[in-house]
């Protein structure tokens, strides 16, 4: 048996959820940046309104991303951040480097 770590380690490859927090992050930068009348855009903003099942909450693309908050930031100051592509770029470097550690 050789655990996972160890392979990683071998194999100087990052974990998948740091991996995958990193596209996830990478692809909201890019939904902010895009113009308001473009459906990704639209959907990120988009609240349920019909109703669910019971005991369901409602599930929205911004309650499913939370990634950012693991860097510090709130909803608003990451969409103001990524609104510089740059910048956000910067961040999600840093964040993927404290993940690692």
């Amino acid at each position: 048996m050789v655990r996972n770590e160890s392979i990683r380690e071998q194999t100087s490859q990052e974990k998948l959820e740091l991996s995958v927090q990193e596209r996830r992050l990478r692809w909201l930068g890019h939904v902010q940046r895009m113009r308001d009348d473009r459906m990704a855009k639209q959907v990120l903003h988009w609240v349920p309104e019909d109703r669910r099942m019971r005991d369901r909450p409602r599930v929205t693309w911004q309650h499913v991303i939370k990634d950012f908050e693991k860097g510090g930031l709130s909803w608003e100051e990451a969409m103001s951040l990524a609104a510089d592509r740059r910048e956000w770029r910067n961040w999600i470097a840093q964040c993927a480097r404290h993940g690692e550690e």
